[in-house]
């Protein structure tokens, strides 16, 4: 079953069990900077949304521009289905819409896997045999060489972004985009694999790091890996119960320098809102 969800001149369908509505009326900011930032994208730029579920994010993020190029990747199968529905649905109200779907489960390590979740929201586990095996990112965008350079990198996928962005060491180097993804870690392998991205993207040139929490407001912007790190073992000690929970994870904005300044800006008008 799912239900309608109404966005600025259309609607998407979200699974009857999404929180997505209660979280963002309870939260004004839930969910909100990635369509705010959407706004400050040229038309023609290439945005990569990994676990795009339903298609929420395109449809975000269409509602303020819908002149870039959306590649929406999702492996979870009822999902991608609300996908390709909504994709249709946000394409009646934009009929330029360039929104490709792929279902595919992106990582560089996670493989043999199954897909598991409620309220939403899906996550890999493992099995003991079979599964799903995962492709690297940069071989899902060769596959698609009509697609401008990647503006934007997008992920999402509970608690293996590092994976992903582990796998597109070829879009990171040659396009240099503005990367965005989900730091939620619920295990030792997971909370490491966290600890060795961030030094990870520095090498390539990122050295910008805003944290959000998990509610959509600002809570740090830095340069320095040890005050990143202090906030990874913040939330690892609730993690542990041996802190009084306040967040649950934090979503991380990171660019190069180049782009500091044009940051600066998204981030004031966010503020302001």
């Amino acid at each position: 079953m799912a239900k309608e969800y109404a966005f600025q001149g259309f609607s998407i369908l979200l699974p009857d069990d999404s929180m997505l509505g209660v979280y963002q009326q309870r939260h004004p900011k839930y969910d909100r900077f990635l369509p705010h930032l959407a706004k400050f994208l040229q038309p023609g730029d290439t945005v990569i949304d990994v676990g795009a579920n339903v298609g929420d994010t395109l449809a975000g993020m269409a509602q303020y521009n819908a002149r870039l190029h959306y590649l929406c990747v999702e492996p979870q199968g009822s999902f991608y289905s609300l996908l390709l529905q909504n994709i249709q649905r946000i394409s009646s109200a934009h009929p330029g819409l360039v929104a490709l779907p792929v279902q595919s489960l992106v990582g560089l390590g996670v493989s043999g896997v199954a897909l598991e979740g409620q309220f939403g929201t899906s996550h890999a586990v493992a099995v003991a045999s079979g599964g799903m095996q995962s492709e690297t990112l940069d071989s899902i965008v060769a596959r698609h060489p009509a697609l401008p350079p990647v503006r934007l990198l997008k992920s999402d996928v509970d608690g293996f972004d590092y994976d992903v962005l582990a796998s597109a060491t070829r879009i990171l180097q040659n396009d240099a985009p503005l990367v965005f993804f989900e730091c939620q870690y619920e295990n030792d392998a997971q909370k490491a694999g966290f600890e060795a991205l961030f030094p990870l993207l520095q090498a390539q040139g990122y050295t910008d790091w805003t944290l959000f929490d998990n509610f959509g407001e600002v809570m740090v912007r830095t340069g320095d890996l040890k005050t990143i790190a202090s906030m990874l073992q913040y939330v690892w000690r609730q993690n542990m119960h041996g802190a009084t929970r306040t967040i649950y994870y934090y979503d991380v904005l990171c660019a190069r320098p180049s782009d500091s300044a044009w940051i600066d800006r998204v981030l004031a008008s966010y503020h302001a809102h």
